[in-house]
């Protein structure tokens, strides 16, 4: 994949065009953005651009078929160092950054990265899922990110500065990277195994997700419509059933089997589809002066556990309470 395959994000480009021209880099970037929106081809076409051994940096034109190039698409360069969130872990753990509790330092990332380039003039590292650092993790990389090698980039990925803690922030330029629009949308979607007709269907799928392009194309599937419908259905019920609602939820989540990722992906999607049910609501209660306190109250709950998700929560409970708390509508101990 080269430059022109990379579809918007295109300020960010000239942002690191001009910096590299002007040898004014820098050492540690966090780029944010909602998930699939390319976080993660511009950090390694990034880490092409500069491990290209056939055009310079400068060039911002990765030649594609030199060995740099070949190593860095196949993910086995060994100036490209990569740390990912295990699929089987709730965090990043330290050990990939800072090695075993025995030998610390002595491997991992922040070893690594200070070690002179195998092959080209700089060492490119790149931290996925940093959203799953925790405080011992992000703690042990800030001495790497306040002093990076003058030869070596460090980029950590994630989806919002707010997920990152402050010492990380400040240590980083931040680069924000929006969801692309129009047909740049379209062919998205495409790219992730979804054809839609047109880009009114595309911008709305995306929207709903809140940018989120994994779960758009969750959004998207047959079945998922299917689901929505009743959701919507349930949550226009007056009063609100909370017992068949948790039992509904419960029942398409645990569809997904037991792939930990999946089940995320449709918890998203059942709270996703309420809170945008509950600000359609919210705005027309207001325009009509109607009572907005239980509407609201529905909202909050919502966007907290649209955000417990990420915390690893209990999915049952989380499903459990929230749909207890929907059907209360208030805070108030004691009301249904």
């Amino acid at each position: 994949m080269d430059w022109t395959q990379l579809l918007g994000h295109q300020q960010q480009r000239e942002w690191f065009i001009t910096a590299i021209a002007k040898k004014r880099l820098g050492g540690a970037f966090l780029f944010v953005g909602p998930a699939g929106v390319g976080k993660r081809t511009f950090a390694k076409l990034l880490a092409k651009t500069l491990l290209c051994e056939n055009h310079s940096a400068a060039d911002f034109n990765p030649c594609g078929v030199c060995e740099g190039c070949a190593q860095v698409e196949a993910e086995t360069h060994p100036d490209l160092l990569q740390v990912a969130k295990p699929a089987d872990r709730a965090m990043i753990p330290v050990e990939l950054l800072i090695g075993p509790r025995d030998a610390r330092m002595q491997s991992g990332l922040c070893h690594d990265i200070y070690l002179r380039p195998f092959r080209g003039r700089r060492r490119v590292g790149i931290i996925q899922d940093a959203d799953f650092l925790s405080i011992e993790s992000a703690n042990s990389m800030l001495k790497t990110l306040e002093e990076p090698p003058a030869a070596a980039v460090l980029i950590l990925i994630g989806t919002s500065p707010q997920r990152q803690l402050p010492t990380i922030r400040s240590r980083c330029r931040t680069i924000r990277f929006a969801t692309p629009r129009g047909e740049d949308a379209l062919q998205l979607l495409k790219i992730h195994g979804v054809t839609v007709e047109n880009v009114a269907e595309a911008e709305h799928a995306i929207a709903l997700a809140g940018g989120d392009i994994h779960q758009a194309v969750a959004l998207l599937q047959p079945d998922s419509g299917t689901f929505q419908s009743g959701l919507k259905t349930s949550l226009e019920r007056h009063p609100i059933d909370g017992i068949r609602l948790a039992r509904s939820v419960s029942t398409y989540v645990d569809e997904a089997g037991k792939d930990a990722p999946a089940r995320r992906t449709r918890l998203r999607e059942v709270f996703g589809v309420a809170v945008q049910f509950f600000r359609r609501a919210l705005r027309a209660g207001a325009a009509n002066e109607q009572p907005t306190d239980r509407i609201l109250y529905r909202l909050n709950r919502s966007l907290d556990a649209l955000n417990e998700i990420e915390r690893n929560a209990n999915q049952a409970t989380l499903i459990e309470t929230w749909a207890v708390d929907i059907q209360r509508g208030t805070n108030l101990p004691g009301t249904l």
